[in-house]
């Protein structure tokens, strides 16, 4: 007799933090989870939403378990720019960065952006998610090192060095 093995099974889960404020300050936080939400249903919160938008503010900041999804989700080329930039109070060269006279930076932006994308995409974070990290340069193509808002360096900071792939 063989014994059947359990295989993994993926779940679509949906989480949005909303905010409530009454008179400039926050009165109800809700976050909310929806697991496999049918079109329907979707359809149905959002317009529950948008008779209440003059009272609802969604929750664009970066949090620690908003900013080690990011990090864990980004290629390791991308990983080390935006861990080099949090360790260095928001700012990376690009001379920091090569890892030989010759070695190019080209493509690296494109999975910063991507990834922060992939995130509005999933679910992971709300639309309007400040970039946490940017490239500097004189023009298109030419990178000389990468900035990260110095109000993100410490949240990017503790996120990266507390990761495990527990998601």
């Amino acid at each position: 007799m063989t014994k059947e093995v359990a295989r993994p099974t993926v779940t679509l889960v949906r989480t949005a933090s909303i905010h409530v404020r009454s008179n400039r300050e926050c009165a109800i936080k809700i976050t909310v989870t929806v697991d496999q939400p049918t079109q329907e249903f979707q359809e149905r919160l959002l317009e529950l939403l948008a008779e209440h938008a003059a009272h609802v503010e969604v929750d664009t900041t970066w949090d620690r378990e908003r900013a080690r999804r990011y990090y864990l989700a980004l290629p390791t080329r991308a990983q080390r720019i935006l861990k080099e930039a949090a360790s260095r109070d928001g700012y990376v060269s690009a001379d920091d960065l090569r890892e030989g006279e010759d070695s190019s930076l080209r493509g690296h932006s494109a999975a910063l952006k991507r990834i922060l994308d992939r995130g509005i995409r999933e679910g992971w974070w709300p639309d309007g998610m400040e970039a946490p990290i940017q490239a500097q340069g004189p023009g298109f193509g030419k990178v000389v090192g990468y900035r990260m808002p110095d109000h993100l360096t410490s949240v990017f900071r503790m996120a990266i060095n507390n990761t495990s792939r527990d998601w």
